[in-house]
Formats: structure tokens, C-alpha cells, sequence
């Protein structure tokens, strides 16, 4: 089964891949209001105990890459969808 998400595509830009065994999220900020959420998805995986489950790197050019473990996956989508970051998710 997949995940299958929505976003609202006027604030931000997500596009997902495989690295290695992980997904790599690359998401680009469209709009500023944005921001806050997306940094409190960051704090909520900065404040767990695993250092390795999801990753931030930030870019100048307004881009988020984040890595995520493949066993966080479904920890990560649901820390977007509860912060608004995401507007829906559903199984496929």
C-alpha cells in the first residue's frame, strides 16, 4: 500500500523519491505562511530520541530536502497532515 497525499500547491511545491532505503522530500516554500508549520514538523522530529529518523537540510533558494527513514515514513506524513502542511491522505 501506498500513501497518497494533497497539498495546497499555491503555498508549496513537494516532490518525493527514493534514496537508498529511505524517501527524500524535496519541498519548495511558496509562500512564507508556510514556514511556521514546517518548522514544527522539524521540532517534533528534532525532540525524539532517534537522531537518524528524519532529517532537515535547508537551502537558500526557499528548498527543504528532508530524508526520512523508511520506517518514519508514515510518522512523517502524519506530522505534515497534523500541522496543516498536507490538507489530505488516504491508502492507495
Amino acid at each position: 500500500m501506498t500513501i497518497v497525499y494533497q497539498y495546497d500547491e499555491e503555498n508549496l511545491e513537494i516532490s518525493e523519491q527514493p534514496n537508498d532505503e529511505d524517501r527524500e522530500f524535496l519541498i519548495k516554500v511558496k509562500n512564507q505562511e508556510i514556514l511556521p508549520a514546517l518548522r514544527q514538523v522539524r521540532n517534533h522530529f528534532d525532540q525524539d530520541r532517534l537522531i537518524t529518523d528524519v532529517l532537515f537540510f535547508t537551502h537558500k533558494d526557499h528548498h527543504i530536502q528532508v530524508i526520512v527513514r523508511k520506517d518514519f515514513y508514515v510518522d512523517f506524513i502524519l506530522s505534515l497532515f497534523k500541522h496543516q502542511v498536507i490538507k489530505s491522505i488516504a491508502w492507495n
